[in-house]
């Protein structure tokens, strides 16, 4: 069927995701959502002030996205 099976769903690991997001995002973030693709999914979703009110909510982080200049 259609339907992705965690199996298929590729898996970033720490190291690319740290080397590619902002220092200004925490480790914590990072290891979190290395390691749910579900976090991964809602992290990748993010574009306002409200979804990182939601996302810290939900995952109980304390994500702070770098100010756009």
């Amino acid at each position: 069927g259609d339907v992705m099976t965690a199996a298929e769903t590729p898996k970033i690991d720490f190291d690319t995701l740290r080397a590619r997001l902002p220092k200004e995002i925490g480790d914590d973030i990072v290891r979190l959502i290395a390691t749910s693709p579900e976090a991964l999914e809602d992290f990748a979703t993010i574009s306002t002030q409200q979804d990182v009110d939601l996302f810290n909510q939900r995952y109980s982080v304390n994500l702070v996205l770098p100010q756009e200049a």
